[in-house]
C-alpha cells in the first residue's frame, strides 16, 4: 500500500511539471558568410531569420532575409543591397507583413519589407537627422510611425513607406520648455496617431493625424497626485487601455495602474501598490518578508502608506477575450567600484533582475489575482532587457524566459493564478539526444503561436559519442505540453 501511495504522489508531481519539448530547431554555423542574425516571429505565418554579410564592397553589403514555415522548412530566401554601416534597430509585424528597420549612425535608415503571401521583399531608404532618436514604432497604411527627441526637441515622426519621405508632429505646450516635454509611448487607433506625453510631470493624450496635425491634446493626470512613471497604450478585445507603474515621488516606481481609454480620457484609473498584490514579495526570504510587514503595518498605524520602490519592465497589455493581465519584471543597476591608480572609480555593471508579476483585471479595472515568480537570471544586460514571454495554454497563460543554457517554464491557472506546471533551470536541449548545450550566451526566447516559443542565441554545442564541439546561432523551437 505504501508503495502504490508513493507512486500516485509521483504521478501527481509529474503531472504538474510543464513538459518543453524540442519540436524544432535551426542552426547557423559561425564559419558563414552571414552575422547578427535576428529572429522574428510572423506567428502562424512562419518565421523570419534575418542576418547582414560579414564582407562589404563598395560601401555595400547584403541583407539577408530567409523565411521558414511553423514547422521550420525554409520556403523563401532572398538578399538585398544595403548600406555597410547599416545596423538591426527593430521590426514590426503588422497586418500579416514584417517590417524591419536598419540605421545608421549618419541618420540614414532603410526599411526592409516581407510580405509572405508574395515571398517578395522591398526596402524604402530614407534619411534622419544623427542627432535625432527614433522610438515606439508603429505601421499602418503604409506610414512608418515613431516618436523622436532632436535637439530637446520631442516629436512625432511619420514616414511614407513607398517614398521615404518625412514629416513631423513636434511637441509644443505653452508656458513648458521643450526639454520638459517628453513622448513617452505612441500607437495608431483607428487611422489616428495617440501619443502619451509627459509635460513637466503630467501626462498628456495628444492625437495627431496621418499629415502630422494635431488634432487634440487632453491631460489625463489634472485629477489624481501620482506620477506616471511608464506609460504603454495597448488594443485588447476592441478596447483601449494604459498600463504602466506609477509612484508619489522620485523616479522609481510603487506600484502598477490600470486605466481605460473613452473619449480621449481615462475612463477609469485604478493604482495598485506592489504590497497590494498578495504575492508580490514571495521571491524575498522569510526574514526580509517579515521585516516588510513589520514596516507596512506600522505604516498603517500611523495612517500611512508603505511602499517598496523598483523598476519595473512593463509589457503590453494581454487579453483572453475577457479579462486582462499585466506582467512586469522587476530589475535594479548593478555598479561596481574598483581602483584605477590611486582613484576609486564606479562603473555601471548591468541589470539584475529579482522576479516578474503577472496580474489579472477584469474590465472595470478589478484586480483578480496576481502571482509572481523569482528570476534568478545568471547574465546582467547593460539595458533593460525582457526575459519573459507569454502566450495562452487553452484559458491558461504560460510563461517561458531563458538565461544562458537554462530555460525556466510555468504554467498559472487563468481562475485563480496558481501554478499548474512548474520547470525550473531546464538546461536547453538540441534536437539530437547524443549532444548537449555546453555554453550559452545571449538567449533570448519569444511566443511564436499557440503553445509554442522560440529560444535562440549562441550556443556551443558538444557531441557526447565523439566530443566534437561546434559553435552556431540556434533557433529552437519549443512546444510545451
Amino acid at each position: 500500500m505504501k508503495n502504490v501511495c508513493s507512486l500516485i504522489l509521483l504521478l501527481c508531481m509529474q503531472a504538474n511539471l510543464a513538459t518543453a519539448q524540442v519540436t524544432g530547431r535551426l542552426e547557423f554555423s559561425n564559419k558563414d558568410d552571414y552575422e547578427d542574425e535576428v529572429v522574428l516571429s510572423m506567428e502562424e505565418q512562419g518565421l523570419l531569420i534575418q542576418s547582414f554579410a560579414k564582407d562589404s564592397e563598395n560601401g555595400k553589403r547584403f541583407f539577408k532575409t530567409e523565411y521558414y514555415s511553423t514547422d521550420m522548412k525554409r520556403l523563401f530566401v532572398d538578399s538585398v543591397l544595403i548600406d555597410k554601416d547599416l545596423y538591426y534597430y527593430r521590426s514590426i509585424y503588422e497586418q500579416h507583413m514584417n517590417y524591419t528597420v536598419l540605421r545608421a549612425r549618419d541618420g540614414g535608415f532603410s526599411i526592409v519589407a516581407f510580405d509572405p503571401s508574395t515571398r517578395r521583399t522591398a526596402i524604402t531608404d530614407g534619411e534622419y537627422t544623427r542627432k535625432g532618436s527614433i522610438r515606439t514604432l508603429n505601421i499602418f497604411d503604409g506610414l512608418l510611425v515613431f516618436s523622436s527627441t532632436r535637439k530637446k526637441l520631442d516629436r512625432i515622426g511619420i514616414i511614407d513607406l513607398k517614398t521615404g519621405e518625412s514629416r513631423f508632429a513636434d511637441m509644443h505646450f505653452e508656458g513648458v520648455k521643450d526639454r520638459k516635454v517628453f513622448i513617452m509611448e505612441n500607437t495608431v487607433i483607428g487611422g489616428t496617431i495617440y501619443a502619451l506625453v509627459d509635460v513637466d510631470g503630467e501626462v498628456y493624450l495628444v492625437r495627431v493625424d496621418r499629415n502630422g496635425n494635431q488634432l487634440g491634446a487632453t491631460c489625463l493626470t489634472k485629477d489624481t497626485d501620482r506620477k506616471l512613471l511608464s506609460a504603454s497604450i495597448s488594443e485588447a478585445g476592441g478596447k483601449y487601455f494604459v498600463t504602466g507603474t506609477y509612484t508619489h515621488k522620485g523616479d522609481m516606481a510603487e506600484g502598477i495602474y490600470f486605466s481605460e481609454l473613452a473619449d480621449w480620457q481615462f475612463r477609469f484609473v485604478k493604482f495598485y501598490n506592489f504590497l497590494d498584490l498578495k504575492n508580490f514579495t514571495e521571491y524575498m526570504s522569510d526574514k526580509r518578508k517579515a521585516k516588510v510587514e513589520r514596516r507596512k503595518e506600522k505604516a498603517e498605524k500611523k495612517g500611512k502608506e508603505y511602499s517598496l520602490k523598483y523598476l519595473m519592465a512593463s509589457h503590453d497589455i494581454m487579453t483572453d477575450g475577457r479579462n486582462y493581465f499585466y506582467l512586469g519584471e522587476a530589475y535594479y543597476p548593478v555598479y561596481v567600484t574598483y581602483m584605477m591608480g590611486n582613484i576609486m572609480q564606479t562603473r555601471f555593471d548591468g541589470y539584475e533582475y529579482t522576479h516578474a508579476v503577472l496580474a489579472k483585471f477584469d474590465p472595470e479595472g478589478k484586480i483578480l489575482w496576481d502571482n509572481c515568480f523569482p528570476m534568478d537570471t545568471k547574465t546582467r544586460p547593460m539595458y533593460v532587457k525582457r526575459f519573459v514571454s507569454a502566450g495562452f495554454k487553452g484559458d491558461n497563460v504560460n510563461l517561458v524566459y531563458a538565461d544562458g543554457k537554462y530555460f525556466v517554464s510555468k504554467l498559472f491557472a487563468n481562475s485563480d493564478g496558481s501554478v499548474l506546471q512548474d520547470r525550473n533551470q531546464e538546461r536547453l536541449e538540441t534536437d539530437n539526444e547524443a549532444e548537449s548545450v555546453r555554453k550559452a550566451k545571449q538567449t533570448n526566447t519569444q511566443h511564436w503561436y499557440g503553445e509554442n516559443f522560440l529560444v535562440y542565441g549562441t550556443q556551443i554545442v558538444k557531441n557526447k559519442e565523439n566530443g566534437s564541439r561546434r559553435k552556431v546561432f540556434s533557433v529552437t523551437k519549443y512546444t510545451i505540453k
